[in-house]
């Protein structure tokens, strides 16, 4: 189903303030703002035309709001509907880590908005993306499709350069994203880099704390 666009509000209330000025404006100059018309009227006109686009700023401003909660919970979901089995099928296995390995070689394209070079800076850089990412969610399919992305720029990362390694896991129920239980190992410790991308997309800051506990 395709959804109706979402625009910033901030524009709107940009114009309420423009419009608010129009008057006082026009009384100090009216010279040359509206010389002709009726002071009356134009305090009339820029208090209604201000109203309307006050009115549009808070209706998009909730929509955004109302977007990001559905796309949270989308992207929870895809979390919480993985099969985290000790056991999967070799087949199965090696799917799941050439998926990553795509998505790793993907990264320039499915992230160049923060320019991705796999260093701890980048995911400071794609913290500050991840609103944009998040509003890009519309269902649990691409809420998957993001969790994927992010899942494995996060743990790749780590394990570059952290001395942490993939251990690639299965559950075929979710087809083209059945690399998604995957996680990594060190030390006999599991760390999963989508449950960690799921929180970093709900929880405001949580990747920086994140990092800061692995220093």
């Amino acid at each position: 189903m395709k959804t109706a666009p979402l625009y910033p509000s901030k524009p709107y209330f940009v114009l309420t303030a423009l419009f608010s000025l129009i008057p006082v404006l026009n009384n100090k100059y009216p010279a040359l703002f509206f010389p002709s018309v009726p002071a009356g009227w134009v305090e009339i006109i820029a208090t209604l035309a201000g109203v309307y686009t006050a009115f549009k700023g808070l209706g998009y401003g909730w929509a955004i709001l109302q977007a990001r909660s559905t796309a949270k919970d989308w992207i929870l979901q895809a979390s919480q509907n993985r099969k985290t089995t000790e056991t999967s099928d070799p087949n199965d296995v090696i799917t799941a880590g050439r998926s990553v390995s795509r998505l790793v070689r993907n990264v320039d394209e499915d992230l160049r908005e923060i320019g991705p070079d796999f260093t701890l800076e980048s995911l400071s850089r794609l913290e500050g993306y991840l609103p944009e990412l998040l509003m890009e969610v519309t269902d649990e399919e691409s809420g998957r499709i993001r969790l994927g992305i992010v899942g494995v720029y996060i743990g790749e990362i780590l394990c570059r350069l952290k001395g942490w390694e993939w251990f690639f896991r299965s559950d075929p129920a979710l087809k083209q994203f059945a690399f998604l239980p995957s996680t990594i190992h060190q030390k006999g410790k599991t760390i999963d880099p989508f449950e960690i991308a799921s929180k970093a997309f709900v929880e405001k800051g949580f990747l920086k704390r994140f990092l800061a506990g692995l220093q």
